[in-house]
């Protein structure tokens, strides 16, 4: 064999060893060596028991729904004996005419506006931007398809535009105009009267629409002490509801409400009479405060509960047949993963590792709350002989746990002070 050949085949072997011992330090560093960090962050953590239940309400149907009416109260909304809840037009014509005249109202409403911001010299010179801005907004609006509030946009902009072309007209032409137009409106208004009947509140009360069958069923007298059976009994004498447009809806006659639930005997003994627990019920934005009115004995292994509120009534009206969450107890803390926690086998001190520069520190820490894949975590505090909180430095401050911290989940060897690379 030349020499040549000797020292290029010499020259081949270095660089394949090399090449293997290069990719074999590599893949020790990534499978044994390497770390992952993680951000800390503050989290609340809730126990709840899952129910399905039903709202019950004294309530009372009110009759004398008809054809061509007009309900002038909002849902939820309260009301006093001999309020007038609806408005009944005898004929279609006093149906259009009492449309006409709200028409009318509204932009009489507007005229009085304008003439009572009557634009001055520096009023012209913002209004033409103020429209310009009004048609954006509409225009966004329209394209994004959210015209929850067309109908406010649309008004503004109309007021806008008659505050121009008066702006040039002068007051006069609009004070006329206003005159007119509370002639014409008092006229049709006369012409109407004849024409229409008023449905007025027999008693006090909140009203609402929705008339499912259960208004003489679902009491307050009917859930006192309810047991399971007793649930489906009074579940089963449901009435019919005609579709016929005969009822006008219903009142409630008492602020206090209350939530008919079925739990599992398990459950039922993480409550207690007279508890306030929070429950979170899948159709409403909040969560309520309800007291635990009553819990049945055991019917197999279900339970009654009946819960009780005076608060949110407005906002419950519409609802009947509900799935809840009874939060039972909440806990706040700085959520990890389960690896990121360490035991110190020589003190048995929980904690983990914040990366803090290049050094992994070792912070103390107590599990407040265990989930699937997590612990949240919070510092003890430590107390001195008379029982008072122990003071820390600034630095001691700044490698403690806190929210967008850097907390090491994977790494091997680790010790409080090693520098990671």
């Amino acid at each position: 064999m030349k020499p040549g050949t000797r020292i290029v085949k010499i020259v081949m072997w270095a660089f394949f060893l090399g090449a293997i011992a290069y990719f074999c330090v590599y893949t020790y560093h990534v499978l044994f060596s390497s770390y992952e960090t993680a951000s800390l962050y503050s989290y609340t953590a809730e126990d709840t028991v899952d129910t399905t239940g039903y709202m019950v309400r004294d309530e009372s149907v009110l009759d004398g729904g008809a054809e061509l009416q007009e309900v002038v109260v909002a849902e939820g909304e309260t009301v006093a004996t001999g309020d007038t809840l609806a408005v009944v037009y005898s004929t279609q014509e006093a149906l259009d005419r009492h449309t006409e005249i709200k028409e009318l109202e509204a932009r009489l409403e507007s005229f009085q506006y304008i003439l009572s911001h009557s634009a001055g010299g520096s009023d012209n010179s913002t209004l033409n931007s103020e429209i310009i801005d009004s048609i954006v907004d509409l225009r966004a609006m329209t394209a994004s398809g959210n015209l929850t509030e067309l109908e406010d946009l649309s008004s503004e902009l109309k007021t806008l535009m008659f505050r121009r072309d008066y702006t040039y007209n002068g007051s006069s032409a609009l004070t006329e105009e206003i005159t007119e137009l509370v002639d014409y409106v008092e006229s049709l208004a006369a012409e109407n009267q004849s024409y229409t009947t008023t449905i007025s509140a027999p008693a006090s009360g909140t009203f609402s629409s929705m008339v499912d069958g259960y208004e003489s069923v679902l009491t307050s007298a009917s859930v006192k002490d309810l047991t399971p059976a007793q649930l489906d009994d009074l579940l089963d004498q449901r009435e019919e509801v005609a579709d016929d447009g005969s009822s006008l809806g219903k009142l409630i006659s008492a602020p206090t409400w209350y939530y008919a639930a079925e739990l599992t005997e398990e459950d039922s003994e993480r409550l207690k009479i007279g508890d306030t627990v929070t429950l979170r019920f899948n159709s409403l934005d909040r969560t309520i405060d309800m007291e635990v009115e009553s819990l049945s004995k055991a019917d197999g292994d279900v339970v009654c509960a009946v819960f009780s509120s005076d608060k949110y009534l407005s906002e419950t009206t519409l609802l009947r047949d509900q799935t809840a969450d009874i939060i039972l107890d909440t806990v706040t803390g700085y959520r990890v993963d389960k690896s990121a926690v360490h035991v110190e086998n020589e003190s048995g001190d929980i904690g983990v590792y914040r990366l803090y520069g290049t050094q992994a520190v070792w912070v103390s820490a107590e599990i407040l709350w265990e989930g699937e894949d997590y612990y949240l975590i919070d510092e003890p505090t430590e107390y001195d002989e008379e029982g008072e909180a122990v003071s820390t430095t600034q630095l001691e401050d700044a490698k403690s746990l806190r929210d967008g911290a850097e907390i090491i989940v994977k790494g091997r060897d680790l010790y409080d002070g090693k520098v990671i690379e």
